[in-house]
């Protein structure tokens, strides 16, 4: 056992090492790269490149096919994923070389490093390639990136000044946004929020960027994120007179392409912070679509129109009610009749009047009503009933105030039978209650409890 866990522990100790030394090899990598590369992917999303570095294997190799490398390009397209924004992906081509780049990040001294599957042919340092950025999704990502910016502001003129960003998300389905509030964000201030950034949408505002020295950029009145580190130049990304950030994000270049904003849900995720997401454009579109359909089914079931299902649901609420107050009515009825037949038997032990049977009723409370009545009825005596329900035990018993005063004790008598049944419970001298795992007992535990009684003071 010792031996055996000091070598486990070994084994721990020796995998901790791979992964330090591992990382520490991709990193010095990561270092040695002394080759620039710059970020034109505002402006364009396809250009003729060269290739200035390849890792494979935590290498620097000068040509490889292999299935997954990483690459430097001299100039590039892809935006590496940053500030909540996901990162580009595309391919990269020459006559003879076909690759898929899956992932874009950056490197510890800013380049940016392209995560590669190559599919047919080789990559090699010095070719020229053509690289395509999947244009589909980049736009779909700048529609959710400014929508974000648009909804940071809403969220500021509706909750108040003191929400602040504190994480997002930015894909091309969907966008997640995080703040700081203290308080869930209600139902009506949820509308208005989506309504003023669908404003601001259909207004047709143009997004304008641009460089800035960081102070100038302050004193414009950009909003900049809270532990976020800045260059001495920074990127202000701006929606006319409505919005002002600090982002090195791609955004639209008109609030209009992002066609309509939609909340889809809000939740608390941490102390004082909430978290929004929402979908634009297209994911608008399907999201709203799915909802309808859900709608058309529903309206189906109830057999109505989709814009008459409140009225339907109410109504059938209104029903249910009347029912269930008929069933309780019923049951009341028909748990009297049962309790009247049960008084013929009652039976005499040690001078003292005991009914102890099995019953019908549904729930608990049925069998304690039981109880409450027989109680009533006999003015004197001793009650145990029984009932099972889905494979489980109920039980109740009541003792009436003059027994009560001679020594006996309704929770005493059920811990008894309860036990007996594979269960457990108990309760006040005149009114108990208790469960049991074991139907197949009962019979036996009434019986048995006939013979307590003499002991049960």
């Amino acid at each position: 056992g010792f031996e055996q866990e000091m070598e486990l522990q070994r084994e721990r100790a020796r995998e901790a090492r791979q992964k330090v030394d591992s990382m520490q090899v991709q990193d010095d990598v990561y270092q040695s790269l002394t080759v620039s590369s710059e970020f034109v992917g505002y402006d364009t999303l396809q250009l003729t490149t060269t290739i200035e570095a390849i890792i494979e294997d935590k290498q620097l190799v000068n040509e490889s096919t292999a299935d997954e490398v990483l690459v430097v390009l001299a100039k590039t397209p892809f935006y590496a994923e940053s500030g909540g924004q996901i990162a580009d992906t595309g391919t990269i081509m020459t006559e003879m070389t076909m690759a898929q780049v899956l992932d874009t990040q950056k490197a510890p001294k800013g380049q940016h490093l392209h995560r590669v599957k190559i599919t047919k042919g080789q990559l090699k340092v010095g070719d020229f390639v053509d690289v395509n950025v999947d244009d589909t999704k980049r736009r779909f990502v700048e529609k959710n990136h400014t929508a974000t910016h648009l909804l940071h502001q809403a969220l500021k003129d509706v909750l108040g000044q003191h929400v602040n960003q504190a994480g997002s998300l930015v894909t091309a389905e969907r966008l997640r946004f995080d703040f700081s509030h203290i308080s869930a964000v209600t139902d009506d201030e949820l509308k208005l929020i989506e309504s003023k950034v669908n404003q601001k949408i259909w207004e047709t505002i143009p997004v304008s960027t641009g460089l800035y020295p960081i102070e100038e950029a302050k004193e414009m009145g950009a909003m900049a994120l809270f532990g976020e580190k800045y260059g001495d130049i920074v990127r202000v990304v701006q929606i006319s007179d409505y919005s002002l950030e600090l982002c090195g994000g791609c955004h639209v270049k008109n609030t209009a392409e992002i066609g309509v904003f939609k909340l889809i849900s809000e939740s608390g995720i941490g102390a004082g912070i909430r978290r929004i997401e929402a979908v634009t454009s297209k994911g608008a579109f399907e999201y709203t679509n799915e909802r309808e359909q859900v709608l058309t089914e529903v309206a189906q079931l109830l057999k109505t129109k989709p814009t008459q299902v409140n009225e339907k649901v109410e109504a059938l609420f209104q029903e249910l009610k009347q029912v269930k107050r008929e069933n309780e009515s019923l049951m009341q009825k028909l748990s009297n009749n049962e309790a009247s037949e049960l008084i013929g038997k009652v039976e005499e032990i040690n001078g003292v009047r005991v009914l102890a049977e099995k019953v019908n009723v549904s729930d608990m409370n049925q069998l304690r009503s039981m109880v409450d009545d027989l109680k009533q009825k006999l003015e004197s005596g001793i009650i145990l009933l029984a009932a099972v329900n889905d494979g489980k035990v109920q039980l109740a018993s009541g003792v009436s105030a003059d027994l009560v005063k001679q020594g006996y004790h309704a929770g005493k008598l059920i811990k008894q039978a309860a036990e007996i049944c594979g269960g457990g419970g108990g309760g006040r001298p005149d009114m108990a209650q208790a469960g049991g795992k074991k139907p197949e007992m009962v019979a036996q535990a009434l019986e048995d409890v006939k013979k307590f009684i003499s002991t049960a003071k």
